[in-house]
């Protein structure tokens, strides 16, 4: 079977050739450009072992690494979510061809991967002991809070599953939080019960201001277009809530607890009701806390 070649510069299709050698490029253009990515991965002046630009030279391109191209992927996900993110697209970032990065990660899917890892190290674990379980679910929970705002895009990815995965920087975060139920002398079938209450209602109103992100993403989009914005929009969805007895409990509620929204202090008083029962399930069963 025969594989459909392709530019090795940006990927599009390539017409077979009936002579002569094989073409690697579908423009002058992409070929320029290759030309230029590989200048930039290896300067014609560079020490023989690869190492760093010569002394005194300080104009010298920094060198592709794992680390850059990870951090450019950040970049294009933190500021566009993570439809943008291509491989493609975090090469044009850094100046290079595709195929340099295929030659530090993988693929797409091991970027992204990289990508987690990097982003959840970027908030540290802490450093002490918990004073107590309830103190060390706050911590955490502010914690992951902290880490969907700086990166909503990474929620996506280390969502409660029922499907096993395993993440270093993850299990490190969960071990972290687990430490909260030290002391008390819980079978760990229990502890994990109250970690998925616990995490379930974090990530779950992470999702509400991860869905509130994307939507003036999208806003942004839709004016910059030049496009009028639906009138099923944010101001034209909550009409009808608010006309006078046209829903007698809903309408007021919404008034007077979610207009406007503030996510941080409904995050903060609803994790409060969430410990709460915790505490309430584990003084039922006789145990100190």
């Amino acid at each position: 079977m025969s594989v459909q070649p392709v530019c090795a510069s940006c990927g599009k299709p390539l017409e077979a050739t009936n002579r002569g050698r094989p073409r690697r490029y579908c423009s002058r253009a992409c070929q320029a450009r290759a030309y230029r990515a590989r200048r930039a991965e290896a300067p014609a002046d560079a020490p023989a072992g690869g190492g760093d630009a010569p002394e005194g030279r300080s104009d010298a391109p920094p060198q592709l690494t794992v680390e850059r191209i990870v951090r450019a992927g950040i970049a294009v996900a933190d500021a566009e979510g993570l439809d943008a993110l291509s491989m493609r697209r975090v090469a044009m970032d850094l100046g290079m061809s595709t195929m340099a990065l295929y030659r530090h990660v993988a693929s797409k899917d091991e970027l992204v991967a990289l990508m987690v890892e990097a982003a959840m190290t970027g908030v540290p674990l802490p450093d002490s002991p918990p004073r107590d379980w309830r103190h060390g679910l706050e911590r955490a929970a502010r914690r992951d809070w902290d880490l969907y705002h700086r990166h909503p895009w990474i929620l996506s990815k280390v969502m409660v599953t029922t499907r096993a995965h395993f993440s270093p920087a993850l299990a490190a975060d969960s071990e972290s939080t687990f430490t909260s139920f030290d002391g008390l002398g819980l079978e760990p079938a229990d502890a994990f019960r109250y970690m998925f209450m616990f995490t379930a209602y974090v990530q779950g109103v992470a999702l509400t201001y991860v869905s509130d992100v994307e939507a003036e993403r999208q806003a942004r989009l839709t004016a910059k277009r030049g496009e009028e914005e639906p009138a099923t929009g944010a101001g034209g969805a909550r009409g009808p809530l608010f006309e006078p007895g046209a829903y007698p409990r809903l309408g007021p509620a919404m008034r007077a607890g979610a207009d406007p929204w503030d996510l941080d202090a409904l995050f903060v008083s609803g994790l409060a009701g969430v410990l709460d029962g915790i505490a309430a399930d584990l003084a039922r069963r006789g145990i100190e806390s």
